[in-house]
Formats: structure tokens, sequence, C-alpha cells
């Protein structure tokens, strides 16, 4: 979805992270020649986006803050791994972008990495809007930006890999390949897009394709950091084979994310009439066991949030309904209607005129065999009658 948008962005003139007009050819070098290139590279460390933004005077949008995704089994199980296709776009372009954007066009990670270094967006404690509703409730979610020449690329591959490498080992996640099979904790957004659905980009493929590069490959960078803990700076040994030995490995500085704490209610911000009965969702849009909520019921609110791109609010710990049922939709009234009660008997004489707009509340309803629209408490109108 964000590389689309971004796209359609650029057509449209809208300000979003630059784009290099030059596209850069293949280069033939053998991947295994790539990560060693990508061992010599010191890590360019690990910045966190609300204090760059501080440090700047920009407003931080605190993603967490209205869309706690909780992990289906309490923690990440693994990472997805994309790239951003906008070439050209640093990691400090696209964090700006999606701070400022995110809650417009529906899409964010944990990390934007490049050449010079990672920059953490959220704490990975959380999940976030990269690879589609079945893949946000289960990993952790880094973002490969695009470079423009191989050195470059060699870099930002060995910052991406050392960083999923710190963060799998902080979470206790052991990797393991899962872009053949489905199976495993590294997977791409290709790989979520053909085993498990609710998206269909194909990053980074394409890209790591460019330089001769694959997913493979990439498992195999991780894995290197994971099982040696170095930060790289390793340098060619005169030992008369191709091994590569660190020199003098210095230990990850492990990301200080928050640690969870006991969920507990934000304060009430209203108490709200439901107008039609409804369902109690979870913090995932996923419905719960729990019983449906009857029209009629005074409901303390605790705030709203979106969820898929739809508006709930939360009722209790871990629970949402539909906000639609409490708030209303507007609906053009495009013959004269006569209003309704719930045993589909005439109210009065008055007539809902054509034209007007009356708010209605949650999906049809049937009374008697008719379809019926909920206008108010013990209020309907018959659907064919608005727009």
């Amino acid at each position: 979805m964000r590389k689309i948008i971004a796209a359609m962005a650029l057509a449209a003139g809208i300000t979003v992270p630059a784009v290099a007009l030059a596209a850069t050819e293949p280069v033939a070098v053998h991947a295994s020649s790539i990560n060693d290139m990508a061992k010599q590279n010191s890590y360019g460390g690990l910045t966190y986006l609300d204090q760059m933004l501080q440090q700047k005077g920009i407003q931080f949008n605190d993603f967490q803050a209205q869309n706690k995704i909780n992990y289906r089994f309490g923690k990440p199980e693994g990472v997805v791994i994309h790239e951003t296709a906008t070439p050209g776009a640093s990691a400090y372009n696209e964090a700006i972008y999606f701070n400022r954007e995110w809650m417009n066009i529906y899409s964010y990670v944990h990390a934007f990495v490049d050449k010079t270094g990672v920059i953490q967006m959220t704490s990975p404690d959380y999940g976030v809007w990269g690879a589609g509703p079945v893949a946000n409730n289960r990993f952790f979610q880094v973002e490969l930006c695009e470079e423009n020449n191989l050195a470059d690329f060699a870099k930002s591959i060995n910052n991406d890999a050392i960083y999923v490498a710190q963060i799998m080992r902080q979470y206790n996640i052991v990797p393991d390949n899962a872009v053949h099979d489905g199976k495993g904790t590294v997977w791409s957004h290709r790989a979520v897009s053909q085993f498990l659905g609710g998206t269909d980009h194909g990053d980074p493929d394409g890209y790591f394709a460019k330089w001769n590069y694959s997913m493979d490959d990439f498992y195999d960078l991780i894995k290197y950091y994971y099982d040696n803990g170095d930060t790289g700076s390793g340098s060619i040994s005169d030992t008369g084979d191709d091994t590569i030995k660190p020199v003098k490995p210095v230990k990850p500085t492990v990301p200080t994310t928050p640690k969870p704490t006991t969920p507990a209610l934000p304060a009430p911000v209203a108490t709200k009439l439901l107008m039609h009965n409804a369902l109690v969702y979870d913090a995932n849009g996923v419905k719960t066991t729990l019983p449906s909520k009857k029209a009629g019921s005074k409901l303390t609110i605790y705030g709203s949030k979106l969820i898929n791109r739809r508006k709930y609010l939360q009722i209790g710990l871990n629970q949402y309904l539909v906000a639609s049922n409490v708030e209303g939709a507007l609906r053009l009234v495009k013959h004269n209607a006569y209003i309704y009660d719930e045993n589909g008997v005439r109210v009065g004489t008055n007539k809902l005129k054509r034209g007007d707009y009356v708010r209605i509340y949650g999906g049809a309803v049937k009374l008697y065999g008719r379809k019926y629209y909920i206008i108010d408490d013990h209020e309907y109108v018959k659907t064919g009658n608005l727009r």
C-alpha cells in the first residue's frame, strides 16, 4: 500500500521522500561476495524516531498511542523484510514521511534502514500496519531503503541484518528461513503474500535481484550476526583461504524497548447509548466470544482506534465495537419516508423529507419480513427510502 500511494502521490505533486532520477544498472557480483563486503562495514547504529524528532522540533505522531496491535502470542514470532521501492529516499526521508502521513496512508513499520544506520519508528513490543492483517499481529517489520551503488547496498544490508539479529535475540527468536515453505521466522513480504495472504506485494525480491542477491543470501547474513553476536567491521584474514575473520568484534547494543506492562484501561471519555446490537471485538479487530451488546445499552467509552481502516470504540479491556453502532452515519433520504417503531407500526404522521439527511446506526435490521435502518431509539425507517 505504501508503495502504491507513494507513486500516486508523486504523480499528484505531493511531497514524498525524494526519488533518484537514474536507475542503477544490475551489478554482476556473486551474492557471497556481497555478504563478505557487508561484513567489512561497522554497524551504523540505532536512532529512535521520537528522540530524533524532538531534537529537530518536529511533532512526534505516536503510532502506538492510538494503535496497540497485540501479538497473538504476546511477542513477535519473527520478522518481515520489506524494501521501500523509493530509490534515493533515505531512512530519514522515510521516517519523516511516515511520521507525518501514517494516519492517512494506513501503513507503518518498526524501522527503516539505509547505508547510514537504523531509525526505529516504534517499539517491536507491538505490531504495525506493514504486511496485511494476517502478518501484522505476528511479526516485527523492517523496511530497507534503496541504494544507488553496490558499496552502499552492502552497507545497508549489513545494518539491516545486524538490527534484525539484535531484535531476534531480544525476543528469543531463532532464525529459520520461511521464504520457501511459509514455515519459519524470517519472512520476505513476498513470502507473506504467497503463504499467508492479506497482501499482494513481492518485495524485497526484485530489489535484491538487481544486485544479484536474494532473500536466501540475506537470511545467511542475519544468521551470521545472530550466531556471532558482533557488529561488523571484519576484515579478510591472510590465512590462505577466503574465510572472513572479524577483527575485535564489538558486542551490539540491544535496543532498549519498553517492557510490556500489565494492561490497564485508560480514563473514560464519554457515556453513550448503543443504538444497534453490536458484536464485541479485540484490539486486532477479531471477534471475541463475549456476548453481543444489546441496543439501548449505555456504554462507557474509553477511546477510539482504527483497525484495518475501520473505526472502533473501546468499551472495556481489549473490548471494542464498531463505532457506527454508536455514532451512526448520515444517509440521504431519496423518498419521503414514514418512521416506524420496533413492531413495524407507523409512529405518528411525520415524514422524513426527500433531500434531507438522516443518521442511521449500524446495518439494516429485519422487522416482520421488511428491512429497516435504526435512526433513533425505537425509531426505524425502511431501507429503500434512503441512499
